[in-house]
């Protein structure tokens, strides 16, 4: 309880910052810098490399429609900054209503094909590496109303089918059986699995009777990534949408003639389907290992990876000594302001930069995290205008372009100057999404595993990470 009020009472006092009308963001807003009545430093900032415990990796679940959102699918062999990512998608496709049969006389249909679809969006890495992806039965039953981690780890077996192929081939565009289609990765299942499913009677005891009954016969599709080729990338797809199905080719008698036809399983949002991502990380070998150290002074490179992936916590200490020899000041504005740094293993034409960096405060007291409310939240949800942290690029004619980022916490450093509120660490991080259950707050950011970048340290030579104050004196 008093964890709760102390909260309450850091967020309602960081909020109050509103008033000073001096801290509004905006340049045309900052005075000039005369160095006689307002001024323009710098405070050090130190980094330190951390991976994302399994305690905080992001829980999967669906939106207010039951959508699942994207997911990733594919294996990264080598990043050399960030190491290799294998990522699986467990899931039901099921009938969508019951009961449920291809027709109501399975003696009399043939089988032609049958193929598992996914709705693809896009590729993070190489698009031209072979990925091959295999499909088994799972062998445990999940749970269609529970959100997974993505550290997940689901039992599977009995091969159904496999396909080979480059990611920049599932944008082309497809005709099949009187349809054109584009946008998917299409796997073909053995003929023996759709068989038996196409062979089903229509009695009440059979499985496409009822929900439970199909569930108890059939778990779903475990849709998992070989790892003994080059595929280098993952691939953005969304089992939930229209496009995503199993789907059986089959023909069947009608008036003495074979008429052709097809029958899908999709995700279920009325008798609800299990989904679930599995998103696992090897940092062996790889730059982030040789970086993540004990260094008290901070590290000189900050490696961020996209959720599930890793962060680093911040920490400026000047702001003691700037208060001691500045007293009471007006704060134009405080920026952080990171920059990308080109290191031996940067493989700037397959991966790249998150969109979004986010930060939050550390309270080391409570081992809770809470938001920049009086900057982030001004129009009374995220602003990311207001608060900052998206992607930008740089050039320079000496070097590739590389990515930078600031974050404007203006009014949070005025409440540390004026208002002696804690200074206290800060989480930068590349995330999925953002949930502060005690605050009602959430909301999303990059897609999921997209992105990472390695940013310079406060300790670094030439791409300082640092906290930018324009002031003026009261």
């Amino acid at each position: 309880m008093l964890k709760g009020i102390v909260l309450f009472f850091i967020i309602t006092s960081f909020s109050y910052c509103t008033k000073i009308k001096g801290t509004d963001i905006g340049a045309e807003l900052i005075p000039a810098i005369d160095n006689v009545y307002t001024f323009d430093t710098t405070l050090e900032i130190q980094a330190f490399n951390k991976f994302i415990p399994d305690s905080i990796l992001p829980r999967l679940g669906r939106d207010a429609s039951g959508n699942t959102g994207d997911y990733v699918l594919g294996y990264i062999s080598n990043n050399l900054q960030f190491g290799k990512t294998k990522a699986s998608i467990f899931v039901e496709f099921k009938p969508t209503a019951y009961p449920f049969a291809f027709e109501n006389k399975p003696d009399s249909l043939y089988l032609d094909s049958a193929v598992l679809c996914l709705h693809y969006s896009n590729t993070f890495g190489d698009t031209n590496a072979t990925q091959t992806i295999s499909v088994y039965k799972i062998n445990e039953l999940l749970k269609g109303d529970s959100a997974y981690q993505t550290n997940k780890i689901v039992s599977y077996s009995e091969k159904l089918g496999s396909s080979s192929f480059s990611p920049s081939t599932l944008n082309d565009s497809l005709f099949l059986f009187r349809q054109n289609t584009s946008n998917q990765l299409r796997i073909k299942i053995n003929n023996d699995f759709a068989a038996k499913l196409l062979s089903i009677d229509t009695s009440k005891f059979s499985p496409f009777n009822n929900d439970s009954a199909f569930r108890a016969y059939f778990n779903g599709f475990a849709i998992v990534p070989e790892t003994n080729g080059s595929a280098n990338a993952l691939m953005s797809v969304n089992v939930s949408d229209p496009a995503s199905y199993f789907r059986l080719y089959y023909r069947v008698m009608k008036n003495g003639i074979l008429d052709s036809t097809f029958k899908d399983l999709k995700f279920n949002k009325t008798f609800p389907s299990a989904a679930l991502n599995s998103i696992q990380r090897d940092y062996t070998g790889s730059e982030i290992q040789k970086n993540i150290s004990q260094n008290t002074k901070g590290d000189s490179l900050v490696y961020i990876q996209a959720t599930p992936g890793s962060y680093a916590m911040l920490k400026i200490s000047g702001f003691d000594d700037f208060k001691k020899s500045k007293g009471n000041v007006m704060v134009h504005l405080a920026e952080i302001q990171m920059e990308e740094v080109a290191t031996p293993g940067r493989q700037q034409g397959l991966f790249y930069a998150p969109l979004f960096m986010y930060s939050e405060i550390y309270d080391t007291t409570m081992n809770l995290y809470y938001p920049f409310l009086s900057d982030g939240f001004t129009t009374g949800s995220f602003d990311v205008e207001a608060f900052g942290g998206l992607r930008s690029y740089k050039t320079d004619n000496t070097i590739e372009q590389g990515a930078k980022y600031k974050m404007n916490i203006t009014r949070y450093v005025q409440g540390i100057v004026t208002r002696n509120y804690p200074n206290m660490p800060f989480k930068l991080s590349a995330p999925y999404s953002v949930r502060y259950d005690n605050l009602y707050i959430t909301f999303a950011l990059n897609n999921l595993c997209t992105g990472n970048v390695v940013l310079g340290g406060g300790n670094n030579a030439s791409k300082k990470m640092k906290l930018r104050l324009v002031y003026s004196k009261l």
